[in-house]
C-alpha cells in the first residue's frame, strides 16, 4: 500500500509541476509509422498549434547593427501577428516561450559557416481551429511568413517542416490512467479468475508521438504482467 501511495504522490507532483509551469512542447518530424514500442492504451488529442521554425540571419558589419536589425525584424513580425487572430511567436528548444524582446534569454548566435553573421531561431504558430482545415491553416502560416518584413540585411529562412505543439501534456495523465484501468479490468474479466494482473510504470511521465498532420498520440509507457496459477 505504501508503494502505491508513493507512486500516486509522485504522479501528482509531476502533473502539478507541469500544470503550474504551463509547459508548451514542440513536436517536429513526420507522422510516425512504427507503433511497436507503444503500450496498448493511448489517447489521441488535437495539437494546440501548428508551428513553423524560422531562422532570422543578418550579416551586417557591426555586431550592434546585426542585433538591432534582427530585433527590428522580429518586432515587425510581432506587430503583424497581432493583426491576425491565432498567430503567435515563440522561441526555445523543446519547450516554447512567447517571444519577449525585453527578455535577455532571446540570444543571437554567431554563425559558424558565415563570417560576421548572427542568427536567431523562433517559431511562428497558428492556433488550430476545427472550423478550418489543417491545409488552410498551414497555408495561412506560410503566407504570414512570406509576407514578413525583414529589416535591411536580415533574411528569413524556413527551418524544417511544419510541426505541432501541445500545452501541458501532463494534464491528460488521469484520462490515460482511467483508460488503462478500464482496459485491464476488461482483460481481468476475460481471463481465468486465478490470473493476476500487475501494472508497472504508471509513475512515468506522459509521452507523445505525432500521429497525423494535426494530432498527437499520448501515452504512459506502462507494462502489464499477467500471471496465471
Amino acid at each position: 500500500m505504501k508503494i502505491i501511495i508513493n507512486l500516486i504522490l509522485l504522479a501528482f507532483s509531476l502533473s502539478s509541476f507541469a500544470q503550474e509551469q504551463g509547459l508548451e512542447i514542440v513536436v517536429t518530424g513526420s507522422r510516425i509509422t512504427d507503433y511497436d514500442e507503444m503500450p496498448a492504451v493511448t489517447i489521441t488529442k488535437d495539437a494546440d498549434f501548428l508551428v513553423q521554425e524560422i531562422r532570422l540571419i543578418n550579416d551586417s558589419r557591426s555586431p550592434e547593427l546585426r542585433k538591432t536589425e534582427i530585433i527590428e525584424s522580429i518586432n515587425n513580425l510581432l506587430i503583424s501577428s497581432k493583426k491576425i487572430k491565432g498567430i503567435e511567436l515563440s522561441y526555445g528548444e523543446g519547450f516554447l516561450t512567447p517571444v519577449n524582446l525585453n527578455d535577455d534569454s532571446l540570444q543571437l548566435i554567431e554563425s559558424r559557416k558565415r563570417v560576421d553573421t548572427n542568427y536567431v531561431d523562433i517559431f511562428v504558430k497558428v492556433a488550430l481551429n476545427k472550423k478550418h482545415s489543417s491545409k488552410e491553416q498551414i497555408a495561412e502560416l506560410r503566407s504570414f511568413i512570406s509576407n514578413a518584413k525583414p529589416v535591411s540585411r536580415t533574411e528569413i529562412d524556413i527551418e524544417g517542416d511544419i510541426g505541432l505543439t501541445i500545452v501541458n501534456p501532463e494534464q491528460y495523465r488521469y484520462n490515460i490512467l482511467k483508460k488503462i484501468n478500464a482496459e485491464n479490468s476488461k482483460v481481468k474479466s476475460i481471463v481465468d479468475g486465478s490470473c493476476e494482473i500487475k501494472i508497472m510504470g504508471l509513475e512515468s511521465r506522459v509521452m507523445w508521438e505525432r500521429s497525423s498532420i494535426s494530432e498527437l498520440t499520448l501515452y504512459i509507457p506502462y507494462e502489464t504482467d499477467l500471471t496465471c496459477k
